[in-house]
């Protein structure tokens, strides 16, 4: 896992990657900067109480709790709005990596944002159905992060192979390998999702994931 996460470092030199990185960045930008503002004003927009004096503070601390929320539901949303590039780079990653392979299939539109809405809408749910656990957790840290990070890591480890597998098998092929290898790919995923939290690397995240799951991949399969 270290080599494959290594390797996908080593991969945003590659001048090839460079339009795809500063996609990433615009899109994982836009899209905290939407949740922060979205979850802002309806936090605002929501009438707590009647009285003026707690809604006045409940105002006050919507910016800190729409920045809590965005936190939380940021690894999926983002995943999921910048899949609609990420073919492009694991095309990248094969052509320097896997030059011997044949062409890979061409993924259609509509089923990249098929699978980029259920993502978006899978983890959305999920960790607001979570949100209580977590918030339960903080007085015993690093439970709430573990319980974070381990159900962020299955949603966008299944994601990530997902993207990278359907280029070359066809899906039944595609669950028959991810159910045999769950666990390589749920680290795969964690590892992604822990990366999608730190401020700095979460801008090139969905590359440097996108990257290390085409090396997994093609070590599940034998072709290194």
């Amino acid at each position: 896992m270290i080599d494959n996460f290594s390797r996908a470092f080593l991969q945003l030199k590659d001048p090839k990657v460079l339009r795809l990185v500063v996609l990433s960045i615009a899109c994982t930008l836009a899209v905290y900067i939407s949740l922060f503002l979205g979850l802002t004003w309806i936090l605002r927009s929501t009438a707590i109480s009647s009285v003026p004096l707690i809604d006045t503070l409940v105002d006050a601390g919507a910016g800190v709790a729409a920045g809590v929320l965005a936190w939380f539901l940021f690894p999926g949303v983002v995943t999921g709005i910048v899949g609609i590039f990420l073919d492009d780079v694991a095309k990248t990653v094969e052509a320097q990596h896997y030059p011997q392979l044949a062409p890979a299939r061409s993924v259609a539109l509509m089923e990249v944002v098929g699978s980029s809405v259920r993502l978006i809408a899978t983890t959305v749910g999920l960790n607001l159905v979570l949100l209580p656990i977590y918030l339960l957790l903080v007085f015993l840290p690093p439970f709430n992060l573990v319980l974070f990070y381990a159900v962020n890591g299955r949603l966008l480890g299944r994601e990530y192979f997902e993207t990278v597998a359907l280029r070359r098998l066809d899906p039944k092929a595609v669950t028959t390998l991810r159910q045999r290898h769950s666990w390589q790919i749920w680290a795969a995923g964690t590892i992604t999702a822990g990366l999608l939290t730190i401020p700095g690397l979460n801008l090139v995240a969905p590359v440097i994931g996108t990257a290390a799951m085409v090396h997994l991949f093609h070590k599940l399969t034998g072709r290194t």
